[in-house]
């Protein structure tokens, strides 16, 4: 069986709360103030972001269905 993945404003969401974390844990430097200029200035390290967002919600929909990633 096979759930949605997650809807891109869902991604977003979550890419943006992890944008936030990283940056109050300094796991990397970053010398702007939000996530839009980050964006922009870095369009591989947002995409990165989104990616591990959207594995960690897929993670999240197996879990709550009780099914197992591959």
């Amino acid at each position: 069986m096979q759930y949605p993945a997650p809807s891109p404003a869902e991604i977003e969401a979550a890419a943006r709360i992890l944008f936030e974390e990283a940056r109050f844990y300094r796991w990397f430097p970053i010398a702007t103030d939000s996530y839009e200029i980050f964006a922009e200035s870095n369009p591989i390290g947002v995409a990165e972001l989104r990616g591990i967002a959207e594995r960690m919600l897929m993670a999240a929909a197996h879990t709550k269905w009780g099914t197992r990633l591959r």
